[in-house]
């Protein structure tokens, strides 16, 4: 190191962390160098100090003079003086572009540009040749001239190749580029993501044969290809778009008019802090004035009602929350508790709820909304000086962390603390720590005096953990709860504050859900079953209805409790009342028993003067809201359980049978000599939820079966087809004669042909269970009196007991097997055994009867042995 003055190393040992390692990477500096000796002339001691701190602070600047050594005596000479607007960043980039540069080396030149600014950026920033708020304002400026550049070339290829983009009334389209975030408020971070919204004049219009839509689409995939694309020299910059309208799922460009809309519709809060930033980048800058006057004046300072306030109240605790939260690796200058995120809130939250009425403070750039609250008296001018002065420390010791490994992080680990204190200017760590505890303290202070708590409580660490999106930490919290997928249930749990599931929320019912997830957790751990529950109430939550009663003060607690019990008790029931939440608040207060047939004649002479529905969804809603009213009842009423249980299967079945009734006579079947019957679970008035019906036709003779058959086939047509209001029912004719292959509407005289020739064994078990549904009375004395000589008129002896277990054994060979797999309904001792050995027994004693249930009561005189069974089976169809 002959080659410099030994005084210059010695003079710059103090400002130096490790000045051996400095010294190293300047010797390769000289080695790269191709004439090292023109850097040497150009040196003197402060540049010499100057060079050996970029080398030494950051990486990707060091980076940068290792594969350009002529950079730092090009750029340095005119640093005392020169400060470059957007025009002179333009200027430059336009000489060093050529029109002929592909994609890749245009991105290339851009990397290029970049760092080199910021070398003669930061370098002025470790001279103090100017204020950090100019240092920032200027810097900011040049991702403007870099999109600015890169938008114009987008847009000629796209023009080129496509067409002019021409509005419907003969003018040019345009579009225009805003930036936002630290890049709109000019203060934007040295490694930084730079925010953006692209706006086009209009949507009506063409381009060639591209809609303007499409048009500007394709401009700007090229502007965000162009500046993110990763070159020898880096990346331009990359494009975050998180903030446009609808984020992430929304188009890249909007019009101007459904801009407008958008923030008019749906803005929401955090919205009103993204605009308060929002500012010409590249682009039409006509049309960009037109968006700040249209849609940012008017949604960013709205009336600051007490929405709005409570809104920010809300933000403020999510900031708050996540300050709290411990990062293992050190403190993070940007989130943690009095770091810069509460300075910018805080100056921000004042302008957005003051700007409305005093125009004046309507600043995005925090330094100046600083100097603008002091001059309306907000601040004092000692309160001004100490906020300006936290915020410039704080975002000096952000830059330092960034450049040092040129990542965009901005938490302070432990261990650098005295790496940083010397980059700082600091003369030791102790100095440097207590300069950011002084710091700290005073940004937490003026923090907290913004829109102070209401007496509502502290929040718990679950809500924390939701406010903040913490999942390591709420996940962590619910596995301790006893949660079996407690990674879900915590998504669930935040999806209504930041999920994506297309559901706005209000700030309002943000801030009432939050109050509300510690009873909410509470009410799904007792619950039987937690997980399902949970699923099933957000669900219902995400109705915009159910959310309502949800949220709704006066009925909150005693609501919860009883939807809790459905949602963990039954999926279907739960599906139910999530798609139509209005029908539970009238099934909770007003229905507290099961129907009687009156109740639901009533009700629907009702439906039919009142609703303005097709007889279709008439009849469907009809079906919907008293399965929700009875399976509420049968849920939360208290009464015995096998009791209640039966009241249900009949309550269900008279439900089927009254539609089927009402149905047969809508559709003109009760003018002729035709029945319906129920079998299955419908023919022992045993249906559940979700039940198929098991029906059969029959018809007098073959002049009937005429004209009954087409009427027969648009009544299950109408039982099954979907609406907007569902299907009524699943129908199964497998139990008709010839079973699926059978005909639909067979006559008198072939059911006693195939009762008496071909019917199996099995078949005379179904019949059992066969019920008059509608149909002609007289009719229907002749067809009984067949179904009782089909079922005891024949014999019932050894042989027909042998195909009844052979048969039992066959089911119970289609069984679900596994290990922990009990199959309840075919496995042995299973629901279907109980029924087979009810419907032999009642063939045997020549009883008829429908119900399985009342056969076992009849049949328990002489059987005692089947109360046990009895018990058994009831327990089974719990």
């Amino acid at each position: 190191m002959s080659s410099v003055s030994s005084s210059w190393i010695s003079s710059s040992q103090r400002f130096l962390k490790d000045p051996q390692k400095a010294l190293s990477y300047f010797e390769k500096l000289l080695k790269n160098h191709p004439e090292p000796k023109t850097l040497l002339d150009y040196l003197n001691e402060r540049r010499f100090i100057l060079l050996l701190m970029i080398l030494e602070q950051s990486q990707c600047l060091r980076k940068f003079l290792l594969k350009h050594p002529t950079e730092f005596q090009n750029t340095i000479p005119n640093l005392w003086y020169l400060r470059k607007e957007k025009e002179d960043y333009v200027r430059e980039l336009k000489e060093l572009l050529s029109e002929g540069d592909s994609d890749e080396k245009f991105s290339e030149k851009l990397a290029f540009y970049r760092h080199r600014e910021l070398l003669r950026i930061f370098s002025k920033e470790l001279l103090g040749t100017a204020p950090y708020e100019d240092i920032l304002n200027e810097y900011s400026h040049l991702p403007d001239a870099l999109i600015e550049v890169s938008y114009e070339r987008a847009f000629k290829e796209t023009a080129d190749k496509f067409g002019k983009p021409m509005e419907e009334n003969g003018k040019e389209a345009t579009a225009t580029v805003i930036a936002l975030g630290k890049l709109g408020s000019e203060e934007l971070n040295y490694y930084s993501d730079v925010d953006l919204m692209f706006i086009h004049s209009s949507d009506k219009g063409k381009a060639g044969n591209l809609s303007l839509n499409d048009f500007f689409q394709r401009v700007f995939q090229k502007v965000v290809k162009l500046m993110n694309t990763q070159t020898p020299e880096g990346v331009p910059y990359f494009v975050d778009l998180d903030l446009r309208p609808f984020g992430k799922s929304g188009p890249l460009s909007m019009p101007l008019r459904s801009a407008e809309l958008y923030y008019e519709s749906y803005g929401r809060i955090w919205e009103r802090f993204a605009l308060l930033r929002a500012r010409h980048c590249a682009g039409d800058e006509e049309l960009a004035k037109r968006f700040m006057k249209e849609v940012v004046e008017p949604f960013v300072f709205g009336p600051a009602d007490y929405k709005v306030v409570e809104e920010i109240r809300l933000m403020k605790k999510r900031i708050e929350a996540e300050a709290k939260k411990k990062f293992i690796k050190g403190y993070n200058v940007k989130t943690g508790e009095g770091g810069i995120r509460e300075v910018e809130f805080s100056v921000q939250s004042l302008v957005i709820l003051l700007g409305s009425k005093t125009p004046i403070l309507r600043e995005s750039n925090t330094y100046r909304a600083i100097y603008k609250l002091l001059q309306k008296g907000v601040f004092s001018a000692e309160e001004a000086q100490r906020l300006e002065e936290s915020y410039t420390f704080l975002r000096k010791l952000e830059h330092r962390i960034q450049l040092r490994e040129c990542l965009q992080t901005q938490v302070l680990k432990e261990s650098e603390k005295e790496t940083f204190a010397k980059f700082l200017g600091f003369e030791s760590k102790r100095e440097f720590e207590e300069k950011l505890r002084e710091t700290k303290a005073f940004v937490k202070s003026v923090f907290s005096q913004i829109l102070p708590e209401k007496e509502e409580g502290e929040l718990d660490e679950l809500q924390e953990a939701v406010i903040m999106e913490d999942e390591e930490s709420g996940t962590e919290i619910l596995k301790k709860r006893g949660f079996k997928n407690p990674r879900q249930v915590f998504t669930l749990l935040s999806d209504p504050l930041y999920g994506t599931q297309n559901v706005h929320f209000t700030e309002k019912e943000k801030r009432l859900y939050i109050r509300l997830i510690p009873r909410i957790v509470n009410l799904v751990q007792s619950s039987q079953n937690p997980d399902q529950s949970v699923k099933n109430f957000f669900k219902f939550f995400f109705n915009p209805t159910g959310r309502r009663v949800i949220l709704s003060e006066h009925k909150r607690e005693e609501f919860l409790e009883k939807l809790f019990t459905v949602f963990s008790l039954s999926d279907y029931l739960s599906h139910l009342i999530a798609k139509n939440p209005d029908l539970v608040e009238d099934a909770l207060t007003l229905y507290r028993d099961f129907p009687k047939e009156e109740d639901l004649k009533r009700e629907f002479e009702k439906y039919r003067e009142t609703l303005n529905l097709s007889l279709e969804n008439l009849y469907r809603r009809f079906k919907t809201v008293w399965e929700v009213r009875i399976g509420l009842v049968y849920l939360l009423k208290e009464e015995e359980k096998y009791e209640k249980l039966k009241k249900l299967f009949v309550s269900l079945s008279l439900l089927a049978e009254f539609i089927l009734s009402n149905l047969w006579k809508d559709l003109s079947l009760k003018e002729n000599k035709a029945l319906l019957y129920a079998l299955g679970k419908l023919g022992s008035r045993e249906l559940n939820f979700n039940s198929d019906l098991d029906l059969v036709f029959a018809v007098k003779d073959m002049k009937e079966k005429e004209e009954v058959y087409g009427k027969v086939k648009e009544l299950v047509k109408f039982l099954t087809a979907h609406t907007t209001e569902g299907y009524l029912y699943s129908v199964d004719f497998r139990l008709r004669p010839m079973g699926s292959k059978g005909e639909l509407v067979p006559v008198l005289d072939f059911y006693k042909k195939y009762f008496e020739r071909e019917a199996r064994t099995w078949e005379r078990l179904a019949w059992t269970r066969a019920r008059y549904i509608s149909g002609d009375e007289k009719f229907r004395e002749e067809f009984e009196r067949l179904i009782e000589s089909f079922l005891f008129g024949k014999p019932w002896g050894e042989k027909e007991k042998r195909e009844v277990y052979d048969m039992r054994m066959k089911l119970q060979g289609v069984a679900k097997r596994g290990r922990g797999v009990i199959d309840l309904k075919l496995g042995e001792g299973g629901i279907v055994d109980g029924e087979f050995l009810i419907q032999y027994l009642l063939i045997k004693e020549k009883v008829r009867e429908s119900s399985t249930i009342k056969g076992f009561e009849i049949l328990m005189e002489k059987y005692p042995k089947l109360k046990e069974a009895y018990e058994s089976f009831m327990f089974l169809r719990l």
